[in-house]
């Protein structure tokens, strides 16, 4: 259900997408340094982006390093740091600890078991630090799953479900007392509704093979493929407009052509690939 959110690099400067790997490495330090190579095994673009919206907002000190790694053994790569990175790792590790563990109880993944019992310690020292937020993520993941096992097919409801964990990850106060929390938690709401209905309409097709639950799977039965294909996009542009509505009321200076380059393409680049795919007979 991760990953979407990421950039549309053909329409980014090379500049601005060299700034965005720096706060793509900066997330998988974090992680790294709180919980080593399994921490990082976490990471999504879905995260970067929160990274790099909070930072741009809020403007917290930011540290720019150097270091090698697993991905880049040869030759250092510069990375982010700051208070704003750190916090988004936290909640990465929580949203992919208790993703790991629903995963479990509804297919019996084995090796989201084992995941996710390599990460708990980290977690619940998080949830020490954040205890609401874990507390609202877990509810609202346990939430989404019960519906699931009803065969609960109402996409708003459980778009909405997903929208509430992304609306309480992007719901960030300054330590500097600067707050924007109400602002930034209607973006992730939207922001949480478009993951959820795009990462529905991407495994649609893989849901019904595999007999799995998908809130799409009747409209892709009921619907010709042009019609299916209209009505997400109608759905995910309406939820778009909202996001980069409130977007664009936040005081944000910094880092604008990467956070435009991604609410405004960047989050389309998926759903264009699945479609060009099938249109050239790809799966």
């Amino acid at each position: 259900m991760f990953g979407y959110v990421t950039v549309n690099k053909p329409e980014m400067k090379v500049k601005d997408y060299e700034r965005y790997r720096m706060y793509y490495c900066g997330v998988c330090h974090a992680l790294r340094n709180t919980d080593g190579a399994m921490g990082q095994m976490s990471l999504t673009y879905d995260s970067t982006f929160a990274a790099v919206l909070l930072t741009a907002l809020y403007e917290p000190d930011t540290k720019m390093k150097e270091a090698t790694c697993m991905v880049h053994p040869v030759g250092k790569k510069k990375y982010l740091e700051n208070e704003v990175i750190q916090y988004i790792a936290d909640m990465n590790l929580i949203l992919t600890y208790y993703k790991c563990l629903d995963d479990w109880e509804d297919d019996r993944k084995f090796t989201r078991l084992c995941y996710s019992s390599f990460i708990r310690k980290r977690v619940r020292k998080i949830g020490q630090v954040y205890p609401e937020k874990l507390a609202k993520i877990r509810e609202s993941l346990r939430t989404l799953s019960a519906c699931e096992r009803k065969n609960v097919t109402n996409l708003d409801l459980l778009a909405g479900t997903f929208g509430d964990i992304m609306a309480e990850i992007l719901a960030y106060k300054s330590t500097r007392g600067i707050d924007w929390s109400e602002e930034l938690r209607r973006l992730g709401y939207q922001l949480g509704k478009f993951i959820y209905i795009l990462d529905a309409y991407d495994d649609v097709q893989e849901d019904i093979e595999k007999n799995r639950f998908n809130p799409l799977k009747e409209l892709y039965h009921e619907l010709s493929k042009e019609q299916f294909d209209n009505y997400v996009k109608e759905i995910l542009m309406m939820i778009a407009t909202d996001m980069a509505k409130i977007y664009e009321c936040l005081p944000i200076v910094e880092e604008t052509a990467i956070l435009r380059n991604i609410i405004y393409s960047g989050i389309w680049v998926r759903f264009m690939t699945k479609q060009n795919d099938a249109e050239n007979g790809k799966q």
